[in-house]
């Protein structure tokens, strides 16, 4: 399934203190802080070395996120505004999520982020979400998506793949 002809909501809320917020490459930039956390890119990407992303490899990523599904930033309630702290994907090809800002892991916003993304996909008629890697070693990930009833189909040395089907 494809996301032509379908019309991404600007923002998608979750509860009082959680939504997703439609972002465009303005928005962008505001990224280059959580990938230049070296958890982030171990666990997301497998980055070990202590390279980190630049705003090009930003660009380039949410460019192909976008053009695959609907890619939204994370955006938590606090002080009287919306403060930007991750993002995820829809998309039946992948679910990425990242929470970018480490001062909110551990609050259960994944999980939310994902049954709501979940929602969004029976909304739009997606039959089948494929994650194609998880690292072995991402535990949090892994234990999330299956959570939903995701289920491993594959997996090498390294990663495994799982799929839901709708």
């Amino acid at each position: 399934m494809g996301f032509e002809g379908v019309k991404q909501p600007m923002i998608i809320d979750i509860n009082q203190k959680l939504r997703l917020k439609n972002s465009s490459e303005v928005d962008w930039k505001l990224a280059e802080e959580w990938y230049k956390n070296e958890k982030i890119l171990y666990y997301s990407e497998g980055i070990k070395d202590g390279r980190v992303y630049n705003l090009d490899t930003i660009n380039k990523m949410y460019t192909y996120l976008s053009n695959i599904g609907e890619m939204y930033f994370i955006e938590y309630f606090e002080n009287g505004k919306w403060i930007p702290i991750g993002d995820a994907t829809l998309s039946d090809q992948n679910m990425p999520i990242i929470i970018g800002d480490e001062a909110y892991w551990g609050m259960r916003i994944g999980k939310l982020v994902i049954g709501r993304l979940l929602k969004r996909a029976r909304e739009i008629g997606i039959k089948k979400i494929t994650i194609p890697a998880i690292y072995k070693y991402n535990a949090r990930s892994r234990n999330l998506f299956t959570s939903f009833g995701f289920r491993k189909i594959s997996e090498n040395e390294g990663e495994e793949t799982f799929e839901l089907e709708l």
